[in-house]
């Protein structure tokens, strides 16, 4: 369409009806933007998203449901900002160069040193920004937990986002605690080693990119990169997940693996909210396995 002025006046008049649109533009926008940042907002993403069942609820704890006998750790690498009373230790605390984790006994004097104890009450929360944020890095601590026997532990179920998009309290402190006794009981029920996953015993789920798995993966692996359970940085509801593991079967045991493991830790963790056996494994362990074995990956 081709517009004609004719005159100055029909200049004046079309200036004053393109401002008039600019500004019920920004109106829209704004009253947009308000409804998505409030409480409001937040609660009707989380409707959208959040089809949680009890069973999802026992390891993801939704945030209304935290209580002051929880106690909060923010894994977080390089957080400046914290849910209120949280205790702060860094996923990377746990880990050695390389990406191996630290032994038993020195993960346990770490959470000793923060002040918890194998009985706590545990939710963790928190993301890697340096990696794109996402919660593989809480779901990785659970895990790391888990194996030495802890019992009461959840991860949130979203970001310190939408704990503040909720209307509750964040700050830039972390708490301290005083020392506690952290005593383990390793079991590595949650592990698979590299016997096992060349056993042929269990499905093997490559959770790296479509590049990396194209490249080189286990033998008869199946890909379902870590992103795809994912939405927004959260874990997504069911009825989307049980269509992304469409083609495996509850009667079989699972093995998920990254290059270290912690990003198939969202997998891992979400299979056993769904139901299955599901352990852990990473890449780097079977490429030193296979060469000790005189083997190229």
């Amino acid at each position: 369409m081709v517009i004609v002025v004719k005159s100055s006046k029909s200049k004046s008049r079309l200036l004053v009806v393109f401002a008039s649109l600019l500004l019920l533009l920004a109106i829209l926008w704004g009253i947009n933007i308000q409804k998505e940042s409030s409480p409001e907002g937040f609660t009707k993403k989380s409707n959208a998203i959040m089809e949680r069942s009890d069973e999802f609820k026992h390891m993801l704890m939704p945030i209304s449901d935290v209580s002051s006998s929880d106690l909060l750790l923010d894994i977080s690498e390089k957080s400046a900002r914290h849910i209120e009373d949280s205790i702060v230790i860094p996923y990377t605390n746990f880990i050695v160069t390389g990406g191996l984790l630290k032994s038993v006994p020195d993960i346990a004097q770490i959470l000793g040193d923060a002040g918890i104890s194998r009985d706590k009450s545990i939710v963790i929360y928190g993301e890697c920004m340096p990696c794109g944020g996402g919660p593989a890095p809480a779901t990785y601590v659970y895990w790391i937990m888990k194996c030495l026997g802890h019992e009461n532990i959840r991860v949130l179920d979203g970001t310190i986002e939408d704990w503040a998009a909720a209307g509750l309290p964040t700050t830039n402190k972390s708490i301290s605690k005083p020392y506690a006794n952290y005593t383990p009981m390793f079991t590595s029920d949650q592990i698979a080693s590299y016997d096992y996953v060349k056993s042929g015993k269990a499905t093997i789920v490559d959770a790296r990119s479509f590049y990396e798995f194209n490249a080189s993966s286990i033998p008869g692996a199946i890909n379902i990169p870590y992103d795809n359970v994912l939405h927004n940085s959260t874990i997504k509801n069911e009825t989307a997940l049980k269509k992304i593991f469409a083609d495996l079967s509850k009667d079989d045991p699972v093995i998920v693996f990254t290059t270290t493991g912690i990003k198939a830790s969202v997998v891992w963790f979400t299979l056993k909210m769904m139901g299955y056996d599901a352990k852990l494994y990473s890449w780097q362990d079977w490429v030193v396995n296979q060469a000790n074995e005189g083997i190229s990956s």
